[in-house]
């Protein structure tokens, strides 16, 4: 379900008289104490559009590199509760089976390298997991928070996991409407697809699994010379019948 970014006021009041209410009477068995709270708004959800071109260059890195694989992407906002990537972009980076590094120096220099429109779009960054899990590791969480801290109120962001089974964690941080959407909340489509729908629910009607009569296990169904049905049929009307008969089942 959608969750809130930004702790209001009644937020924190709503925190500060639990936490004054645990604490009452509150004995420590270990010197320790936890407390947690989730906040989460009615259910919504959003639809993360991508472009061909953003589709084929994202499953094209995500396939072909045997190391993870990192890439930032320029994106817009459609509407209240649609959002689109545009085209994507590979920045410079050292990689293993499982980490991705970046020198700030060279970062910096390529991102400057874009004029206005192109940077002022870059709102979406997404890596590869290869052959694991999409789940966000303790670093990709970290390198999440360092984005969030430089975005504006009017801003959103979107972050993509995506493995080679092609397999997605998705977050779309909504800044101007307060919104965190996670992957059920998210629906992904691909631009033209609809038109790929239709033809596929046609192609369903049309085609049709072929049905066969099943045996019994343990029967065999024979004719009354005595031979599976599948051999009779085959040998029935031949005229020299009798020279199979050393071939018994």
């Amino acid at each position: 379900m959608p969750r809130p970014i930004r702790i209001t006021v009644l937020m924190k009041e709503t925190v500060q008289s639990e936490i004054a209410e645990l604490l009452t009477d509150m004995k420590l068995s270990d010197g320790t104490i936890n407390y947690s709270k989730s906040f989460k708004y009615r259910e919504a959800t959003v639809i993360l559009w991508l472009t061909p071109e953003a589709y084929r260059k994202t499953v094209a890195l995500v396939t072909e590199f045997s190391d993870e694989v990192a890439w930032h992407g320029t994106a817009s906002r459609v509407s209240k509760n649609e959002f689109i990537i545009n085209d994507i972009f590979v920045y410079p980076q050292e990689v293993t089976g499982s980490t991705v590094s970046t020198d700030q120096e060279s970062y910096t220099k390529w991102l400057y390298e874009f004029d206005d429109d192109v940077f002022n779009t870059i709102r979406m960054q997404g890596h590869s997991h290869v052959n694991i899990g999409v789940s966000p590791s303790g670093v990709d969480s970290g390198h999440r928070e360092q984005i969030l801290a430089q975005l504006d109120d009017d801003m959103f962001y979107i972050f993509m996991i995506w493995n080679k089974r092609l397999e997605t964690h998705t977050l779309i941080y909504d800044m101007e409407n307060d919104i965190l959407y996670e992957d059920n909340d998210i629906s992904i489509k691909i631009v033209g697809e609809e038109s790929l729908e239709g033809f596929l629910e046609d192609a369903r009607q049309k085609v049709q699994m072929k049905s066969f009569p099943s045996i019994p296990v343990g029967k065999k169904s024979r004719n009354d010379a005595g031979k599976p049905d599948c051999w009779w049929n085959f040998f029935n009307e031949r005229e020299n019948y009798d020279q199979y008969r050393s071939y018994e089942l």
